[in-house]
């Protein structure tokens, strides 16, 4: 079976490193990092452009496409190949709003009593200044379209500051249009995705996101800088709790509002002492969650992948995990995430203990394989000539987010003992990462 991965971010890594050791599975990865192009060739083409996609797929006779994020998704991806008898694993484009669209999603949601912090949606700015005036700060405030951030405000001026700024975008515009004001609740982030064929749903595990650049509640945010994926007890029941109080209702939900929906489904919440609330919806495995969540599947992706598709994941028998706790350390340039040095080689890779995973986001490799067409007369002895050097070629850093260390062990303790220890075996100008990753579970 051929599969192509769209991604460049450790999701796509993380992915194509899963379905390289498929032996069902032939991957290529469009356009790939530093390391997972190691393992898969590369494909020169833009995730995004869903025409070039497509008609790349359909002449290298590709079975399956799995997209790391939902930008091609959002292109209309499913669209564009649904007379091509290619498989996406994913949603066609008016799905994606769940991702694209927080009033979209935020109304949905309210509309079937899923958990949410305090809040609304507000469509005009007249509407959201009343809003903002009778609510207590901090309060966040979220433009419609994630693109356009959000940010968290204590004082109102600056709040209606935002507000005015976020509807005078000329971008914003359309029946969904608007901002979402929330309540804001320091905490604990938790992601947790589910394989869905629109009817019945596998849910995977719950992975502890850090995405402030230190432990203070008031550190800046700085997507990426860690994970954790534990095997305790209270894991695994907030996993269950997660899976019948939200994901398996929002399943439900989509079907009542025919929303055609399969492929990874997930949902990021905040952690109360109410219970778990939502905040964001996705169309894909979220990044770093992928990195610690596949990891302990002892369970082969591909068929997964294929009933989900196929929307006969009800044949199926529920996966097998690893009994194990994986940490990862986000190992990110001095400077992240606003301005950091770029072009450096990455050293000591080749350093790590065996066992050690290293999920590269934004590294490139020039000894890279890549992909030559079958009409040009590609094939497995082109792609072997293309990558000869590539154990000898250096992985250079093109953004702040380098790579992910990625360790597991019986304990959480043990993995993220391991993971400190080879942190520090790989080196770039400025290499930054957090020392408290999986200090404590969940506080």
């Amino acid at each position: 079976m051929k599969i192509l991965v769209l991604g460049g971010d450790g999701r796509a890594h993380a992915l194509v490193w899963k379905l390289f050791n498929s032996a069902s599975a032939d991957v290529f990865v469009a356009p790939g990092n530093g390391g997972a192009t190691q393992l898969a060739p590369m494909v020169e083409i833009d995730p995004t452009n869903a025409v070039e996609v497509a008609r790349w797929a359909f002449d290298e006779g590709v079975d399956l496409i799995v997209p790391a994020d939902s930008s091609s998704l959002a292109a209309g991806l499913v669209d564009e190949v649904v007379t091509m008898h290619i498989g996406v694993c994913g949603p066609a484009q008016r799905a994606v709003q769940l991702e694209q669209s927080r009033c979209f999603a935020r109304n949905l949601l309210e509309r079937h009593r899923l958990p949410l912090l305090r809040g609304r949606v507000c469509s005009d700015l007249a509407t959201a200044e009343k809003y903002l005036a009778a609510q207590p700060l901090p309060v966040i405030i979220r433009a419609d379209q994630p693109e356009h951030g959000e940010g968290v405000y204590s004082d109102r001026y600056s709040a209606l500051e935002a507000l005015r700024t976020m509807f005078a975008d000329a971008s914003l515009s359309g029946p969904v249009a608007g901002v979402v004001i929330e309540e804001h609740r320091p905490g604990i982030v938790v992601r947790m995705s589910a394989l869905t064929d629109g009817s019945n749903a596998i849910p995977l595990l719950p992975a502890r996101i850090y995405d402030q650049l230190g432990p203070d509640p008031d550190s800046p945010a700085a997507p990426g800088m860690g994970a954790i994926c534990n095997n305790s007890v209270y894991s695994q029941r907030l996993g269950a709790h997660i899976n019948s109080q939200i994901i398996q209702p929002l399943v439900a939900a989509l079907s009542l509002e025919h929303i055609p929906y399969w492929g990874f489904l997930g949902v990021d919440c905040l952690i109360t002492d109410q219970g778990p609330r939502v905040v964001a919806l996705r169309s894909s495995l979220g990044d770093m969650e992928a990195q610690v969540v596949l990891p302990r599947l002892d369970d082969d992706l591909v068929p997964l992948l294929e009933a989900a598709v196929a929307h006969r994941l009800a044949a199926l028998p529920a996966p097998r995990w690893r009994d194990e706790a994986v940490v990862a350390l986000g190992l990110v340039a001095q400077g992240y995430p606003h301005h950091f040095p770029i072009g450096a080689a990455v050293e000591g890779l080749s350093d790590v203990d065996p066992g050690i995973l290293v999920f590269h986001s934004q590294t490139q490799n020039p000894g890279a394989m890549r992909y030559m067409p079958s009409s040009h007369g590609g094939g497995l002895a082109a792609l072997l000539r293309g990558g000869s050097s590539l154990k000898s070629a250096a992985t250079y850093v093109t953004g702040g987010h380098v790579a992910a260390v990625v360790a597991s062990s019986a304990t959480l303790a043990g993995a993220r003992g391991r993971a400190l220890l080879n942190a520090e075996r790989i080196t770039f100008p400025g290499r930054m990462f957090r020392e408290d990753i999986g200090a404590h579970e969940f506080r």
